[in-house]
C-alpha cells in the first residue's frame, strides 16, 4: 500500500472495531437493560448476549490487525483475544460506576468465552 493512504487506511480498517466498541460501551451505559420475565431465560439471554457481542468484537480486532500489520500464526490470533480481554475488563469496570449496574468476573468469562468460541470455531474444535 503506497504510504499516503496508509495511516487513512489504518483508520478505515479500525473504524467497525471502533463503532462496534462504541456501542458496546453504550450498552453498558444504560442503568437499566430489557430483562424476561423468568430468571433463567434472562440469565440465558444476557449472557449470550455478551458471548455475541465480543465474538464480534474479535472479529473485527481479528480483520483489522490482518489488514494493517504482518502478525503470523500465533500472535495473529492472541493479539486480537487479549484486547477483547482487556476491552470487556474495561466494559465492566466502567458498569460500576453505572446506576444500577454492577461490573462482574464472570460477565468478564463469558466475553471471553464469547471470543473464544471464534477461535475454537476457526481451529475447527466446534
Amino acid at each position: 500500500m503506497p504510504k499516503s493512504n496508509a495511516f487513512f487506511d489504518r483508520i478505515l480498517a479500525f473504524a467497525p472495531t471502533v463503532v462496534w466498541a462504541g456501542f458496546i460501551y453504550i450498552l453498558s451505559a444504560q442503568s437499566v437493560l430489557p430483562s424476561l420475565t423468568l430468571n433463567t431465560l434472562d440469565f440465558i439471554f444476557k449472557k449470550s448476549a455478551h458471548m455475541f457481542v465480543y465474538a464480534v468484537l474479535y472479529i473485527l480486532l481479528f480483520q483489522a490487525f490482518r489488514e494493517t500489520t504482518n502478525l503470523q500464526g500465533f500472535k495473529s490470533w492472541v493479539v486480537p483475544l487479549v484486547l477483547t480481554l482487556a476491552y470487556a475488563t474495561f466494559d465492566e469496570a466502567h458498569q460500576t460506576f453505572t446506576p444500577g449496574r454492577h461490573g462482574t468476573l464472570r460477565d468478564i468469562g463469558f466475553d471471553t468465552l464469547g471470543a473464544s468460541l471464534v477461535l475454537m470455531r476457526k481451529f475447527r474444535y466446534i
